[in-house]
């Protein structure tokens, strides 16, 4: 009876070292499994790109033409609409005075002289510059695809 009684502590402490064995190795295989995969990631950093030769030339040529003549599309206000071109040219001085840091430019799409200020990336911009205006009545946004980038920065 004795033997009995010995075996039964005997074989729970073995059975518990079992155990904590699995849980410690479960661990080391956790913590080795996770030092991997963040090695991969921190070696993984590099990328090679094969592209055709006529992709580069393209994209060299497309590089060249926007340093060239760069350009972005957005919205100006018109605030004056002539065929005088003495007209616009005088409310192109008095609109600089009035706010010399926006840009103020004219434009000639025949019969017209058209007036137009300022450089905005969207079309709201553009109407809550035209709520600010005074002085200025009929003004409106109008869509320009050949603004310079230096315009966005004068505002």
């Amino acid at each position: 009876m004795e033997n009995r009684e010995m075996a039964v502590p005997v074989r729970a402490a073995k059975i518990h070292y079992l155990y904590s064995l699995k849980h410690l190795f479960m661990k080391v295989a956790l913590t080795g499994l996770f030092s991997f995969f963040l090695f991969l990631q921190v070696s993984a950093q590099e990328v090679q790109i094969n592209e055709e030769p006529a992709v580069s030339d393209l994209f060299g040529t497309w590089v060249e033409n926007n340093r060239a003549k760069p350009r972005i599309s957005g919205w100006r206000v018109q605030i004056m609409s002539t065929t005088d071109r003495t007209q616009v040219e005088s409310g192109r001085e008095r609109f600089r005075q009035e706010h010399p840091d926006i840009p103020a430019a004219w434009l000639l799409e025949k019969p017209y002289y058209k007036l137009r200020v300022g450089a905005f990336r969207t079309k709201q911009e553009a109407m809550a510059f035209i709520a600010a205006l005074e002085g200025w009545q009929g003004a409106y946004p109008a869509r320009d695809n050949n603004i310079h980038p230096r315009d966005f920065l004068e505002q």
